[in-house]
């Protein structure tokens, strides 16, 4: 008996595998990339984070061992720009700057968040190491009847290099690719690289209702929500929870609403008109049993004045504990808040206002998972009506269940993007 348990124990430690993560600073990108570090780290496999300060200080409060690199480049606090590429990051990569690293991990694969394209393709061209890219979100404003990931990581990339501001990157780049022995006649051969990538999509394909071009390096892994909760720490959440369970036994229904920490950045004006309609829709007849806690963010002290007995703001809330106790989300749609409203079974009522938010209105709509309002046709009547037709249907009720379930299957995936690597 003793003899067996040895011998499977020695199978897991040769089966078992190393990854690197690099994250992009994103909140709404660090936080799928720790599902799916928690289901490696659970199969067994061995999971270390490479970042600028901003990624490490996060994955600090998790389990998870990490590298802070470019802190000169990227100190703590600084505003960080999609789209920009640092010359001198790139630079760093090519010189082997990360020889050290890799040497003393030897890991069998890394994964990068897709906001980092242009340095997946440079360490995968230093390391030659299998290359993953988590996409945090659908890609925007895709024909997914015609293009693959592969074709859009192709696009952002090709938007990425024709900027001005990149030129002294790409030309790096270039330079780089062709002394790999690669020949360049176009932008085409540069992006060529991608094509040997693996896209990994945090969805099921069947929240995606559009037809889909698939290539075998496409994957849907999933919701992959993390169990370490790293941004809502500092809240009392039991204290919460109790006041949310007393809510509830005093016959209130719960209303949570964040339209997300880039809301005010994405369009404050719209932002507001939608923020003060959803508070005057407090007053409506048909919510006299509702209890509201929305977070305004950076536009707290424009709204805290409205707290009332009906009304709780607040700057921040800790989502999914919100999640697991209301009756509708009222959301920006983001695939952050709609995934983790999937795996709780909240209804939503989606408010798209900018980036792929629109698209995945849409396709909440589409699957029967909640209404989507846009900006131009709310107003407190239409919203009350949506809020108290969307409680009582038991259709959208069922239609959660089974999207919950489609998106736990694809989280099997990820077993499978481990045989790939």
């Amino acid at each position: 008996m003793g003899t067996k348990k040895k011998e499977k124990e020695a199978g897991k430690i040769i089966h078992m595998k190393k990854f690197l993560v690099y994250s992009d600073p994103f909140k709404g990108n660090i936080i799928p990339t720790l599902g799916i570090s928690e289901k490696l780290a659970q199969m067994g496999h061995e999971v270390h984070y490479i970042g600028v300060p901003d990624v490490t200080d996060s994955i600090s409060k998790t389990s998870f061992s990490y590298t802070t690199v470019f802190e000169e480049y990227y100190p703590r606090g600084i505003k960080h720009e999609a789209g920009k590429i640092n010359a001198r990051v790139i630079t760093s990569i090519i010189n082997g700057d990360f020889d050290e690293l890799m040497k003393n991990h030897n890991p069998s694969a890394i994964i990068f968040t897709a906001y980092n394209p242009i340095e997946a393709v440079t360490f995968y061209l230093r390391y030659k190491i299998k290359t993953g890219l988590v996409y945090c979100h659908f890609p925007i404003g895709n024909d997914f009847s015609k293009n693959s990931f592969t074709d859009k990581v192709k696009e952002w990339s090709a938007d990425m290099l024709m900027k001005d501001v990149n030129v002294e990157a790409v030309n790096i780049l270039i330079d780089f690719l062709i002394q790999q022995g690669f020949k360049i006649t176009s932008l085409k051969d540069v992006l060529s690289v991608f094509d040997g990538f693996y896209n990994l999509m945090t969805s099921s394909k069947d929240f995606l209702k559009e037809d889909a071009v698939e290539r075998n390096n496409d994957l849907y892994i999933g919701p992959c929500i993390p169990e370490q909760d790293i941004f809502d720490s500092y809240y009392d959440t039991s204290a919460l929870k109790k006041e949310l369970s007393e809510q509830k036994e005093a016959g209130k229904k719960i209303l949570y609403c964040s339209l997300g920490s880039w809301a005010d950045e994405i369009d404050k004006e719209k932002t507001q008109m939608i923020i003060s309609t959803i508070l005057q829709t407090m007053q409506h007849d048909l919510l006299e049993n509702y209890v509201l806690y929305i977070s305004v963010g950076n536009l707290y002290d424009n709204y805290v004045h409205y707290n009332s007995d009906k009304i709780a703001v607040h700057r921040w809330l800790p989502q999914m504990a919100f999640l697991k106790q209301t009756e509708i989300a009222i959301l920006h749609g983001g695939m952050g808040g709609i995934k983790e409203s999937i795996m709780n079974g909240t209804p939503m009522i989606v408010f798209p206002l900018g980036l792929d938010q629109f698209e995945n209105a849409n396709r909440v709509e589409a699957n029967g998972l909640g209404a989507k309002i846009t900006a131009h046709s709310l107003n407190v009547e239409t919203l009350a009506s949506k809020i108290n037709e969307i409680q009582n249907n038991k259709d959208i009720k069922l239609n959660l269940i089974k999207m919950k379930t489609s998106f736990e299957q694809a989280s099997q995936n990820i077993s499978h993007m481990v045989s790939l690597y």
